[in-house]
């Protein structure tokens, strides 16, 4: 896996503008690996879920639907433009913004955290730290629902020669600040238990990755 590029401070700047359209393009390339975690998940009544880089809220809309009451989902997000962005197709959601490394909610508060195409852009240091951050704030038999952009291969791939080739300052607009992870390993250092890995290849190559907290 290779390293993440570019700052934070760009990555938020970027996503501040793809929100007017990431809608109509990202998202129609992940919608594969979208559905394919959101058959994974599971959420009964009375569940009280969180999703971690709510986007345009894409995805927040279906899991909306999901709980009993709207009031027991929860979704944050670093870039304010995306967060503006899920308001405006969801004036009563709950958000917030903030960081996934130092998460505003209590230990054991959440039945299910979801988190899609995020671990992709972050550096490699820090993603055992988010998944630990994650396991805190599920409650015991927590389940946790990964979709990362990834790959299924052992050597680079032509977008992470691209990436590399391209200047830092560039990274995260031409690529969106992604490139390949596979995070089974880290979740399970994260203290998971239950920890299962599906490739899917429509759309953008990604990874499906559920978990649970003992």
């Amino acid at each position: 896996m290779i390293e993440a590029r570019g700052s934070r401070r760009a990555l938020v700047r970027a996503y501040d503008l793809f929100s007017y359209v990431y809608s109509s393009t990202a998202a129609r390339l992940e919608r594969a690996g979208v559905n394919r975690g959101l058959e994974r998940l599971r959420v009964r009544p009375g569940d009280w879920v969180l999703e971690v880089a709510v986007g345009t809220a894409v995805v927040h809309r279906r899991l909306r639907a999901r709980v009993s009451h709207p009031n027991r989902l929860i979704g944050v997000d670093l870039s304010p433009g995306m967060l503006r962005a899920t308001r405006r197709r969801l004036p009563e959601a709950r958000l917030a913004r903030t960081d996934a490394r130092q998460l505003p909610f209590g230990a054991d508060s959440f039945d299910a955290l979801w988190s899609s195409y995020l671990l992709d852009l972050i550096p490699t240091a820090e993603i055992t730290p988010v998944l630990v951050e994650f396991h805190r704030v599920l409650r015991p038999g927590g389940q946790l629902v990964l979709v990362n952009f990834s790959k299924n291969q052992a050597g680079p791939t032509l977008w992470e020669r691209l990436y590399e080739l391209t200047p830092g300052f560039l990274v995260a607009w031409v690529f969106s600040g992604c490139r390949p992870v596979q995070a089974e390993a880290m979740v399970r250092a994260a203290g998971f238990a239950e920890v299962e890995r599906e490739f899917v290849t429509n759309g953008l190559d990604s990874e499906v990755v559920t978990a649970r907290k003992n």
